[in-house]
């Protein structure tokens, strides 16, 4: 190498350095010019020897404190990118250890095999332990099926020699003959009004109105849910272009909650339950229901969803 001569590369990285520091002085200004600034302003008797070197410090301090939280952050960056990753490739490193190098690990054979057989009967017994939840739920279902089953086969002094057909026939003959004929049936669920009767409201100009509803299942297995006024429907009645949404909503033996608006029941075939929606704050000038529509869901082996029974031109009984 000539001493009085440079290399292509050499001179290459020479004029990167001098074009890196012409940019730096691009953007420095001179001493000179700085006090004359001050002196436009005003403030060059106020400068002192000391002032521009504090300056300078202080900047460089700041400076150097941004680049390194800039590279804290990235640090921090590629921590949280690599950790997953690092901890993975662990992982499959170690499952190749043990399938491939058992004893460098500690592990005999025996050991390994011993290890897949109890992963083997874990899963089985996870398996076993879900398929026994799978039953525990249905005998839940069952037990309320029975208890509801009980709840409308109890008349007091029934035998329980009776056939079904005969019991059906007591219990419909001691049904209340129902005031109104209207009815409807949507996917073998059939709606029969038998009542809708007013009551005042104590200290107030309105009334409250409930209207009873023999519901019946012509099909085995099936719930229903039946809403009053919740987030995935609402019961309602219209008269005169008003609209009075239901407040409360019983179903046998089960009422609606508050929180959620609804409430569900099991159905037996041709066994009717009564459900009664109640209405409060009606005008008390209503004595005719134009409309009653209540929000129903059906759960069954035939059919699942939403149904909206409606029954029309409704009297409205005084209360008793």
């Amino acid at each position: 190498m000539i001493k009085n001569s440079l290399t292509e590369e050499q001179f290459q990285g020479l004029v990167e350095r001098l074009s890196k520091r012409k940019n730096e002085l691009e953007g420095r200004i001179t001493i000179e010019t700085v006090k004359d600034s001050l002196r436009e302003l005003g403030l060059s008797d106020l400068l002192l020897e000391n002032d521009i070197d504090e300056v300078c410090k202080q900047m460089n301090r700041e400076l150097k404190m941004r680049q390194w939280t800039n590279y804290f952050k990235f640090a921090l960056i590629l921590i949280i990118l690599t950790a997953p990753l690092s901890a993975f490739g662990g992982y499959k490193l170690r499952e190749v250890m043990v399938a491939k190098f058992p004893q460098l690990l500690g592990l005999t054979n025996d050991d390994s095999v011993d290890s897949r057989e109890l992963k083997l009967q874990v899963k089985d017994l996870q398996d076993k332990l879900k398929d026994l939840e799978t039953e525990k739920d249905k005998l839940k279902e069952r037990i309320e099926d029975l208890k509801t089953e009980n709840k409308q086969l109890k008349t007091g002094t029934e035998p329980d020699s009776i056939s079904q057909g005969t019991r059906t026939t007591i219990i419909n003959e001691s049904k209340p003959t129902p005031v109104s004929s209207q009815s409807v049936e949507l996917e073998g669920i059939l709606y029969e009004l038998k009542s809708c009767q007013k009551s005042s409201n104590v200290n107030s100009s309105t009334q409250s109105i409930s209207c009873a509803i023999l519901i019946t299942s012509t099909k085995e297995n099936v719930k229903l849910e039946l809403y009053s006024n919740g987030y995935k429907g609402r019961s309602r009645l219209l008269d005169q272009g008003k609209e009075y949404v239901a407040t409360k909503v019983t179903f046998g033996t089960y009422s609606s909650h508050k929180r959620y608006g609804y409430v569900n029941n099991s159905l037996i075939k041709d066994i009717p339950i009564e459900a009664i929606i109640t209405f409060k704050g009606v005008s008390l000038d209503v004595n005719q229901i134009d409309l009653l529509q209540f929000k129903t869901h059906l759960k069954s082996s035939y059919y699942t969803g939403y149904l909206n029974p409606e029954l029309r031109d409704l009297s409205v009984i005084p209360e008793e």
